[in-house]
């Protein structure tokens, strides 16, 4: 029986990264003053209040984390920039920060307490068994505590690793108005929101940027390898797709995109999708990297 009960205390420290509470050991069968005994014998070593760690190495940030949450309950979530950062868009920080709705009169050391009015249940989530905000409820806390720049640096970390869903954005933005970080937040996802006229202006500007920088003039809108491209350039065989909708598109839309990419790499075709946020905000990068695919020599640093 006691074998049985250190197994099954093993496997949820394992599965709690190496932090177990008080209340766990006491409903695993252990008396308060086993708990005790252990503690005295530093066989268990104190983390907060009635949470403890069962090695005294330093813990991983999940563990870290872990030991937070158990140690403000009941209903606690990862969010802000411990929700960001193990959802990989930023950095682990010192503190770890964590939201509950309920009023919680502890303070933790290392641990930052958000006190949300409320968080509905579709911005909770679990990440590798901890519970913690949606993607976009915490952009939503992140724009009220962070700089601007720093939150734009989230936001495009997001975008380019393809985790930037302006609807979920968007009806988070609906559900929590009045929200101090609608405001920032609405800003910045402002840039990726899509028009019904944004393909024919796209067309036009992006024209305008190959003339800007003396860059050749492609064919447009013509068929390549059975497929419909917005650019074409035969005699370097590279195409641009002009990808003005690419902010808010489904996964399968996104999947197609793919699919259509790796037609024309096995054609030996080089391909580049440009959106109109970077035309527009990144106009000299978007020329090297057409320079580029066009195997033309690049331009020396500061060269307009």
């Amino acid at each position: 029986m006691r074998a049985d009960r250190e197994l099954a205390l093993a496997k949820l420290v394992k599965k709690q990264h190496g932090v177990i509470a008080r209340d766990q050991l006491l409903a695993s069968g252990l008396s308060p003053s086993a708990v005790d005994f252990r503690l005295a014998q530093h066989r268990l070593w104190p983390i907060h209040a009635g949470v403890y760690a069962f090695s005294p190495a330093i813990l991983s940030p999940a563990g870290r984390q872990i030991a937070a949450l158990l140690a403000i309950r009941p209903d606690p979530l990862l969010s802000h920039d411990s929700s960001a950062a193990r959802q990989g868009l930023m950095r682990e920080g010192a503190r770890i920060h964590v939201s509950i709705a309920t009023r919680v009169p502890r303070r933790l050391d290392g641990v930052v307490v958000h006190r949300p009015r409320r968080i509905d249940p579709e911005d909770r989530i679990r990440v590798d068994g901890i519970p913690m905000t949606s993607l976009a409820r915490t952009y939503l806390d992140l724009a009220q505590t962070l700089s601007y720049p720093r939150l734009q640096k989230v936001i495009e970390e997001a975008d380019r690793t393809d985790r930037l869903d302006i609807r979920a954005v968007q009806e988070v933005i609906e559900r929590y108005a009045g929200h101090r970080g609608c405001r920032p937040l609405r800003r910045i996802v402002s840039d990726y929101l899509w028009t019904p006229d944004s393909n024919e202006g796209m067309e036009r500007d992006f024209q305008v940027l190959l003339a800007d920088f003396g860059l050749p003039t492609p064919q447009v809108n013509v068929l390549v390898e059975g497929l419909d491209v917005d650019c074409w350039w035969p005699a370097s065989r590279f195409v641009v797709e002009l990808d003005s909708r690419g902010w808010h598109k489904t996964w399968q839309a996104h999947e197609r995109d793919r699919k259509r990419d790796a037609i024309l790499i096995r054609a030996g075709i080089s391909s580049l999708r440009i959106t109109h946020r970077r035309i527009h905000k990144e106009p000299v990068e978007v020329a090297e990297d057409v320079r580029a695919g066009l195997r033309l020599p690049l331009l020396p640093s500061g060269s307009p």
